[in-house]
């Protein structure tokens, strides 16, 4: 296809002043103060296995201000309780607002009271401790899924 310099140079301007137009927060630039810049563990998940205070403190090393933690387990966060946890965290300028834990309908739901099992308690009161203003659960259990009474608990 033939352009001319005319066409060329009219389309290049107009390309420019569009351009122009746009806000600058379109495009990458660096977080503005008050933004949270923060990572989800279970990304570095074999990293956080084998050595989870290393990893925590090169995170922090790096700018990182905020965790997403992936690994809840008998009341602990990546083995350590949530006061302990959110003690390291603090000591490394980080906090977790918020936190995977995969929430089962069987586990954590108790039909016949229609209530939370306490061991959804404990998590939602371990998820506090530790600063977290929201508990994610990331998956939902196929059976859940396939049955209605179970979604509407």
């Amino acid at each position: 296809m033939y352009q001319s310099r005319r066409n060329f140079i009219r389309n290049s301007a107009l390309t420019a002043a569009g351009i122009s137009i746009f806000q600058s927060d379109l495009f990458a630039a660096a977080a503005k103060k008050g933004e949270l810049t923060g990572i989800q563990l279970y990304s570095i998940r074999t990293d956080m296995s084998q050595d989870p205070l290393g990893t925590l403190q090169k995170l922090a090393a790096m700018g990182y201000k905020h965790v997403e933690h992936a690994n809840y387990i008998n009341r602990k966060f990546y083995g350590w309780s949530a006061t302990e946890f959110k003690k390291i965290l603090s000591d490394l300028g980080m906090t977790m607002p918020s936190g995977h834990t995969v929430m089962s309908y069987g586990k954590h739901w108790d039909a016949a009271k229609k209530d939370f099992t306490d061991s959804w308690k404990y998590t939602v009161e371990d998820a506090a401790t530790v600063g977290q203003m929201f508990v994610i659960s990331p998956s939902m259990e196929q059976n859940t899924r396939k049955d209605i009474n179970a979604l509407k608990g």
